[in-house]
């Protein structure tokens, strides 16, 4: 086939504008395209945007495809980015398409339309300033605007007046109306605010005063200014200057006041003229500080003080400004508070010193000379010291007593001593005791004295010790009694230490009687035998020392004599009795042993024993009697005949004796049994006695532990019964 080449040749369409046209606002970054259909391909055109936007920093081109909402075909685009300002407002934006060689084919332009902010704020005032008070001024606020503005807001000075139209009447004019003026101008876009214009009004001076730099109140010696302030329109060109009435010299708005003294003090007035008129300030009062002027100290009381006594110093001060409180110093030290124009105290050694008075106000502080205060006191502390201390034993060396005194005032000072409380002539700050002696064993006191007063020391214990002396028995109630009284020896004694022990002796202090812990020894119901010679011996830690021997005499009393003779009556009675009954004793027991010549026949089976008869002790109660018991046996005596034979052992370790005597009178054993345990019938009879009432024999058991006897026949194998029952 064959190629053919077909050559279509047209106008090229006028390129487009994206998007459609509206109103750009300023500062609002913005981007317009700008585009045309596609092309033939050999022909390669360009397209390229002109106009005052084009010019301004911050644009950018780039290459755009308009989107598919724009054309459905593609083709060739550009983009204008750009932040349209007020003056591109009304400018012409184009966009050229160019062919290849630079020639133009079509062109497409737009007028831009750009909303802006209020700007070139401004307020206008007529007539210009400055006015004077009481006429009429117009306020207008002029601005540029897209769109024009449609709310004002006017300010004075900062604050926000009432205002909200573009121009404001002010009629008539005040003073307060004088000031700087705003307004703020306000559109769809934004709000812009106009530079301060000022309106000036004139009037005459007013709201006059004084200011004092420093404030008042001042020192003395300070640098002070005084302002005349007002208000007025225009400045006042004249001043006038009083202090309570009486005009100053002085004709400027400041007044320089250097050094400020005491009499620049009181109320100050200004008054200020301009050319409407003259006004004067109120009083302002100047109050100027400054120190007491002197500071003077006097005592109300005497000077030195006695202890205990009242002392009052007053203070006095000369003028000062405000009134100057008083303080007081002691040895450079502050006193504590109250504080008062006098000062009150006891006097004591503590607060004696050099005292000041201050006056002090803010302003500054007088110090008045200093005043000794002398306190005089007697001696504080007065003490009495032993040299050497402790015990001492009489004779054993000197022994000094030093009076030590503390701090008096005045100083000097003398001295007295005491023993006991009685005074002594030595006045030496010490004592000297030789011995010592024990009559210097006391209590001794000294005392100084000055000026102020005495005082005295604690008593001190002298410790003398010695050895027991004037040792004295005293016999109480005497040393001479009657028997049968209690006598207390007293033992009276001086020492030192008190004694330990007390020894009683007697018979020169060779009989020992015993101890006691104290000076008595009681001897009861005494007898002549007590009689005799008696000391006591005293022992201390220091010595042992006898008193004197005392002789006690006991005498008897008469109705011991008189007891003693029927006593010794009585006892001769008695041997010739006793003699008597001997006599007959004898008698009897000779009768016994003739009795006895024939040997009884022993019959053990037959031993009876004699139960419950002991003899009775002299002086013992006898025992009641039963019924039937009132027949008693006064004596019995177990015999052994003379020449019996040996009489044989029984068992049961018993010895026969023969011949039991009955009672005188007895009855005969046919009537019944005489004594215990000796069985009546036959047996008895057969042994029963011969006419004195006397049994053969009997069996008697004795002890194992009692000596044998071969023969019973001894005298003294004789036992005594008595009260045996029948």
């Amino acid at each position: 086939m064959h190629h053919v080449n077909v050559t279509v040749t047209d106008t090229p369409p006028a390129p487009h504008l994206w998007p459609d046209p509206a109103p750009l606002t300023q500062g609002l970054r913005t981007t317009l395209g700008c585009w045309v259909p596609p092309t033939c391909p050999d022909d390669t055109p360009t397209l390229t945007w002109e106009g005052p936007v084009t010019k301004t920093l911050g644009v950018h081109l780039h290459k755009w495809t308009p989107p598919d909402t724009v054309t459905p075909f593609p083709g060739l685009g550009t983009a204008l980015e750009f932040e349209p300002l007020w003056y591109h407002d009304g400018t012409p934006l184009n966009c050229t398409l160019r062919a290849s060689d630079g020639t133009t084919i079509a062109r497409a332009t737009r007028l831009l339309q750009v909303n802006y902010a209020p700007r070139n704020v401004l307020v206008e005032l007529k007539p210009s300033s400055p006015i004077q008070e009481g006429g009429e001024v117009t306020l207008s606020c002029l601005d540029s605007a897209n769109p024009p503005s449609y709310a004002y807001v006017w300010r004075l000075g900062g604050r926000v007046l009432s205002h909200r139209t573009a121009q404001v009447v002010l009629r008539p004019t005040q003073a307060t109306d004088g000031g700087a003026y705003t307004c703020e101008a306000t559109n769809v876009v934004g709000t812009t605010a106009s530079d301060p214009a000022t309106l000036e009004v004139y009037y005459a001076p007013r709201d006059v005063r004084v200011e004092a730099t420093p404030s008042s109140p001042v020192h003395e010696g300070w640098e002070v200014t005084l302002s005349c302030r007002e208000s007025s329109n225009p400045r006042p060109f004249a001043y006038a200057w009083s202090l309570g009435g009486r005009g100053l010299p002085h004709h400027t708005a400041q007044v320089r006041l250097w050094p400020v003294n005491a009499t620049d003090g009181g109320p100050y007035a200004c008054r200020a003229t301009n050319s409407l008129g003259t006004a004067t300030s109120p009083p302002t009062t100047l109050e100027v500080y400054y120190p007491p002027r002197a500071a003077i100290l006097e005592p109300l009381t005497p000077l030195p003080a006695l202890a205990a006594s009242r002392v009052t110093l007053r203070c006095r001060l000369g003028p000062a400004h405000p009134p100057a409180a008083i303080q007081w110093q002691r040895d450079e030290r502050w006193e504590a508070p109250p504080f008062g124009h006098t000062l009150s105290f006891d006097a004591d050694p503590s607060r004696a010193g050099r005292y000041r008075c201050i006056g002090r106000n803010p302003a500054g502080s007088a110090f008045s000379p200093p005043l000794s205060v002398v306190v005089w006191y007697p001696p504080k502390v007065v003490q009495v010291l032993q040299i050497p201390g402790g015990p001492v034993v009489a004779g054993g060396g000197p022994i000094r007593l030093q009076c030590r005194v503390g701090a008096s005032e005045p100083p000097k000072f003398k001295v007295t001593w005491f023993k006991n409380g009685r005074e002594l002539p030595d006045s030496a700050p010490t004592l000297v005791l030789p011995g010592p002696e024990p009559a210097d064993g006391a209590a001794y006191v000294c005392q100084a004295r000055n000026e102020a007063g005495g005082t005295r020391s604690p008593p001190l214990n002298l410790d003398v010790r010695f050895a027991p002396q004037g040792v004295e028995l005293v016999p109480s109630p005497s040393a001479r009694v009657t028997e049968g009284t209690n006598v207390t020896l007293r033992c009276r004694v001086t020492s030192r230490p008190p004694p330990k022990t007390f020894e009683w002796l007697r018979g020169g202090g060779r009989q020992l009687l015993g101890f006691s812990p104290e000076g008595l020894w009681v001897m009861t119901l005494v007898t002549p035998k007590e009689s005799g010679r008696y000391r006591c011996r005293v022992t201390n830690d220091v010595g042992t020392v006898d008193s004197v021997d005392v002789d006690v005499v006991v005498y008897h009393s008469p109705a011991a004599i008189l007891r003693k003779t029927f006593l010794g009556l009585g006892v001769a009675l008695t041997i010739v009795l006793t003699l008597g009954v001997f006599g007959r004793f004898l008698s009897r027991r000779w009768k016994r042993q003739v009795a006895a010549d024939e040997e009884p026949v022993v019959e053990p089976s037959r031993s009876f024993f004699l139960c419950n008869k002991k003899p009775q002790i002299s002086g013992s109660p006898q025992p009641r009697r039963g019924p039937g018991e009132s027949d008693a046996v006064g004596d019995a005596s177990l015999l052994s005949p003379r020449g019996s034979r040996s009489v044989p052992r029984l068992q049961g370790d018993a010895v026969v004796y023969t011949v039991l005597r009955r009672n005188e009178g007895a009855a005969k054993a046919t009537e019944g049994p005489d004594y215990e345990n000796i069985p009546p019938g036959p047996s008895a009879r057969d042994r029963g006695g011969d006419r004195e009432g006397t049994l053969v024999y009997a069996a008697l058991a004795l002890p194992s532990s009692g000596p044998p006897r071969g023969h019973v026949g001894d005298v003294g194998d004789t036992v005594e019964y008595a009260a045996l029952r029948r």
